[in-house]
């Protein structure tokens, strides 16, 4: 299965990544009804190979494993990019206090 990556950069970053998720969630329907699929059309007399069964089912535990992974990660970086917008908005605020009017407030 051939997918194009494209770089994510600017504004416009967080709805890429809501797009890369879902497209995540749709390639796992897509895993499960072609699973599905090849399970309900086999040759009765030729069942599909048990092995490859299995590495099937653990590959799509791992797709699970994945998505809920970078899900966790997408949680945790915005509430690091929360926590340094704030650490920023108060660095500015304490390098320049209001109602000192630009000026140092140690000279007289």
């Amino acid at each position: 299965m051939a997918s194009s990556v494209t770089p994510v950069t600017g504004a416009g970053a967080e709805g890429a990544v809501v797009r890369t998720a879902a497209d995540a969630l749709a390639q796992k329907e897509t895993f499960l009804k072609l699973l599905v699929a090849q399970i309900r059309h086999q040759n009765p007399l030729q069942p599909a190979d048990a092995i490859q069964f299995v590495s099937q089912l653990a590959q799509f535990s791992q797709l699970e494993q994945l998505i809920a992974v970078r899900a966790e990660l997408e949680a945790i970086r915005a509430v690091l990019e929360g926590a340094a917008g704030s650490a920023q908005e108060q660095s500015s605020e304490d390098a320049n206090p209001a109602g000192s009017g630009g000026t140092n407030p140690t000279r007289s």
